[in-house]
């Protein structure tokens, strides 16, 4: 039998059950089921960490939890290396494996109804770790030159962080600081030179390109490079800008950092200014939007995206040999839902009586809101109603049930998504 079927069909009993027990139930210990975690990961390695799953309903015992993997039950107990914790909901898997990925979902059901986590998003760690063929390297001195470095599919997207590395000792290496401004790395890894200068050239050193993921125990090498000579240029230098690495059209979310770059090579130097909608952007080191982070003006960073970054952004590189180079960047600014008037957790009230349930939400897009009641979708009836409306980035979702019965006591779930995330909450509502 189905869990849906079986909590369908004890539905009255529950209820019936419910006005004689919870009548005498203090109202600050009703069961409440703790928030779970929207993502959890986990690695699979020879020494692997337990990954947890968690699902606590407060101030209550017997509580039946059953959880759902993708849709379907997940039957957890005919695993060896999964385990249970006392009087709790919550699962530890010691061993995790490949298969564990994916969309889980923790129900508690006890007298009051039947009360349920939002889906937790359970994703592998992982790295696809490259071959690596050492490359060695002649540029032409004086011109733009480019160090290549492909970032792997990984699980989260690592950083990627280059190294001046001694070739007969890894340990003896030093991170590249971007205060040399005619060395450049650009968010898809490469390493951009405006100009090769002989101070690049190292006859015992390596250029290691690396990446720094939670996937592995340690920096993991993604490419290797040598500088062994320059090229005498035997061209007239005409001072050209040349576009190494601009950034194309982005949506960010925010909160995030932002960072827009704008690498041109050439000798002189260029120091890009920039400008949004057109008006120059004067800033300083601390500022919350900033050329001043050891690029040379090349990057623009925004450090704590905010709704109102959005809009295009011109950088404009003057070496004053070469005529003006400048480039448009739109930018986008979008944000996951987040509650601005969250569900309350508990409501009291008498048989009769009128109550409202709010569930606000603000996104960008405004986002979609939909309730369940005790782990299924709402029953529409004409004294259950939800007074649903969008302004803006906002989305109004309260819930209303008319002369309150017995039989309405329970588990109402409010969640609102976009296309960038989404958001749960419950209420547990008591009748007397």
């Amino acid at each position: 039998m189905s869990f849906e079927t079986m909590t369908s069909l004890k539905g009255l009993a529950v209820w019936t059950l419910c006005a004689v027990m919870c009548a005498s139930q203090p109202v600050d210990h009703l069961p409440v089921l703790k928030e779970a975690p929207d993502s959890v990961t986990f690695k699979v390695s020879d020494k692997p960490s337990p990954l947890i799953l968690s699902c606590v309903v407060e101030n209550a015992k017997n509580i039946k939890y059953i959880w759902k993997k993708d849709g379907d039950i997940f039957e957890w107990k005919s695993r060896s290396d999964i385990a249970q914790k006392p009087d709790e909901g919550t699962i530890i898997i010691q061993k995790p494996r490949d298969e564990d990925a994916g969309q889980y979902q923790c129900f508690a059901e006890s007298n009051f109804g039947v009360a349920t986590t939002g889906v937790i998003k359970v994703e592998k760690l992982f790295i696809d770790t490259p071959k690596v063929i050492p490359l060695k390297h002649k540029p032409v001195k004086g011109k733009p030159f480019k160090l290549d470095c492909a970032v792997p599919n990984a699980y989260p997207e690592p950083e990627v962080q280059w190294v001046l590395q001694s070739a007969n000792d890894p340990s003896n290496s030093k991170v590249i600081i971007e205060i040399e401004y005619h060395i450049t790395q650009s968010p898809d890894g490469n390493l951009w030179f405006a100009n090769v200068t002989e101070k690049d050239v190292h006859t015992d050193m390596k250029y290691v390109c690396q990446a720094l993921t939670p996937a592995a125990d340690g920096p993991v090498v993604l490419a290797e490079h040598y500088i062994e000579d320059l090229v005498e240029n035997k061209e007239e230098n005409t001072g050209e800008l040349v576009a190494q690495y601009l950034s194309k059209d982005m949506t960010v979310q925010v909160g995030k950092v932002t960072m827009i770059y704008c690498i041109y090579g050439g000798t002189p130097l260029a120091y890009p200014g920039w400008r949004k909608n057109g008006q120059t952007i004067k800033d300083e080191p601390q500022d919350r939007v900033t050329k001043y982070n050891g690029t040379g003006g090349k990057r623009l960073l925004i450090k704590d995206t905010w709704l109102v970054d959005e809009g295009n952004y011109t950088c404009f590189a003057d070496n004053e040999v070469d005529k003006v180079k400048e480039h448009t960047v739109h930018l986008t600014v979008v944000s996951a839902p987040v509650f601005s008037k969250r569900p309350q957790m508990k409501i009291t009230a008498k048989q009769g009586e009128e109550v409202t349930i709010n569930c606000q939400i603000l996104g960008v897009p405004a986002p979609e809101a939909t309730w369940t009641y005790n782990a299924k979708p709402l029953p529409r009836t004409d004294r259950i109603s939800v007074k649903q409306s969008s302004v803006g980035n906002s989305t109004v979702a309260d819930l209303t049930i008319n002369n309150l019965e017995g039989n309405d006591a329970g588990y109402y779930g409010c969640k609102g998504y976009n296309g960038n995330g989404k958001v749960y909450a419950e209420t547990l509502l008591y009748v007397s």
